[in-house]
């Protein structure tokens, strides 16, 4: 298989993992509390990970590491502190995991920003257009409702940040993704999400006994979260660009809405679900040169 195919393939597989990550977390997250929910769903992660290290072929090294590798792991444990944590926010506070999944689709925008930025890439005439689409969708998506009283959601607003810091943590990524193997990637994440949550559980007082509902759900949705969808995501962008895998990852809103649907049984408003669509075409609009 040729390097570029296998990158679409894992980039698609983590799109799909991806997807099943709000509809678990959601599920777990009506039963308990969001730092309850983070010890036990990166503790479920690092478990994970940590049978794929200890395989012989499973690619965990850091034998050759120097002084900056290690500081990029700490960098970007402490943006994923920030990124993950108001991704979860958003998925708890929203009715519908589908919102946050649609709004997810900013990051991709974020990065071509980053990437033109940092990485001296170019816009055409068709990318800016399709900037505009994304933001006009998201404008959509984050319309509130019930209320008149503020346009926008908290679960938008969490997204926003989510999002940007997602971009950020995925732009040093490519950067590096040849010196710092995926798997090495996913167990620094998980490891710095579970002592951030520990941290909150000890200083709230939280308990740690959970429903076992809620621990099923946990340990599906970090077998395809914390494990599948980093690992593939990460691979994915050892093969192309991080905008060609951004193609692929933001029909990830399609994948939870139908999953929203048979587990939840709730659907977004008509407006979310046509701000979701302007914003999906607005991203393949923008990446069409970066494709061809």
């Amino acid at each position: 298989m040729k390097e570029s195919s296998k990158g679409y393939l894992y980039a698609l597989i983590a799109t799909i993992c991806g997807s099943l990550v709000y509809l678990f977390s959601k599920a777990a997250l009506n039963e308990i509390s969001l730092p309850q929910f983070g010890f036990w769903w990166f503790l479920s992660g690092i478990f994970w990970t940590s049978l794929m290290a200890l395989h012989p072929r499973g690619g965990f090294s850091t034998t050759k590491f120097t002084r900056q590798d290690w500081k990029t792991l700490l960098y970007m444990g402490l943006i994923e502190i920030v990124a993950t944590t108001s991704f979860y926010a958003a998925i708890e506070v929203s009715e519908n995991p589908a919102i946050p999944s649609f709004l997810r689709n900013l990051e991709y925008l974020f990065i071509s920003v980053l990437g033109f930025v940092l990485l001296k890439e170019r816009f055409g005439k068709l990318q800016l257009v399709g900037a505009f689409l994304t933001l006009s969708g998201a404008f959509f998506i984050s319309l509130k409702t019930t209320s008149a009283d503020s346009i926008f959601t908290v679960a938008a607003g969490l997204m926003l940040l989510s999002t940007s810091f997602y971009a950020v943590r995925t732009i040093i990524a490519k950067k590096h993704i040849r010196e710092i193997r995926p798997i090495v990637l996913a167990i620094n994440r998980s490891i710095f999400l579970f002592l951030f949550a520990l941290m909150f559980m000890i200083y709230e007082g939280y308990s740690f006994n959970i429903p076992k509902s809620a621990f099923f759900n946990i340990m599906a949705g970090a077998f395809v979260g914390p494990f599948l969808t980093s690992i593939f995501q990460y691979s994915a962008l050892r093969f192309i660009q991080a905008s060609r895998a951004a193609i692929v990852m933001s029909t990830t809103g399609l994948f939870v809405l139908v999953g929203a649907l048979f587990l939840f049984g709730s659907l977004p408003t008509s407006i979310q679900i046509i701000g979701g669509l302007i914003t999906m075409f607005g991203i393949l609009l923008m990446m069409r040169k970066s494709s061809a």
